[in-house]
């Protein structure tokens, strides 16, 4: 660790909070703590790396304080990574509610904005929403997403809502958040 590093915890904005790679710091939450390394930090968040490979982490949305030396804020833990690596998210930054599964499902995109019915792909699926590449659509557009889910035999169709997305991209995607699953053929 570069105990020489001195990250900014009483930041004003908390997106500069810890903005020193490899600053060590101490991650504290109701029945545990961990000691862990500053990887990387970004508007809202921090990905940080406990000093255990295999530490023990609370679950997703639990209220944790991170601080370095006399300099403390607080967060909540927004994802599970490998070989101890774990995501916080400081200030207003959302944490997700469901866990991420990477998938690469086929999918029909309807609605205003796109036009005529498009297939698409699916890469990333939670119980309340999903990622799509090969399209850009505004903020705000109503879709209707259908396809089968994993462990389905039958497909379901969701209406959501795009969250966000690239913007003239090599690659473009958007994510929605899903507002009403309808079910065929039952469970």
């Amino acid at each position: 660790m570069d105990s020489t590093a001195t990250p900014d915890l009483n930041a004003t904005d908390p997106s500069s909070a810890v903005n020193t790679v490899l600053a060590e710091v101490h991650v504290t939450w109701h029945e545990g703590e961990v000691t862990a390394a500053v990887v990387h930090s970004g508007r809202g968040m921090l990905v940080l790396e406990a000093t255990d490979p295999k530490p023990t982490l609370p679950a997703l949305g639990t209220l944790v304080s991170v601080r370095h030396g006399s300099q403390e804020f607080s967060g909540r833990l927004a994802e599970h990574g490998r070989a101890g690596r774990f995501l916080v998210s400081i200030g207003e930054r959302q944490v997700r509610r469901a866990p991420r599964l990477k998938v690469s499902l086929p999918g029909t995109l309807r609605g205003a904005a796109v036009g005529t019915a498009q297939t698409v792909e699916i890469v990333d699926l939670t119980t309340g929403g999903a990622r799509i590449r090969g399209l850009e659509l505004p903020v705000g557009s109503q879709v209707t997403l259908d396809f089968t889910p994993p462990y389905r035999n039958e497909p379901v169709s969701v209406r959501g809502v795009v969250a966000h997305g690239t913007h003239r991209a090599q690659g473009p995607w958007i994510g929605i958040v899903f507002r009403l699953v309808a079910l065929r053929g039952g469970r």
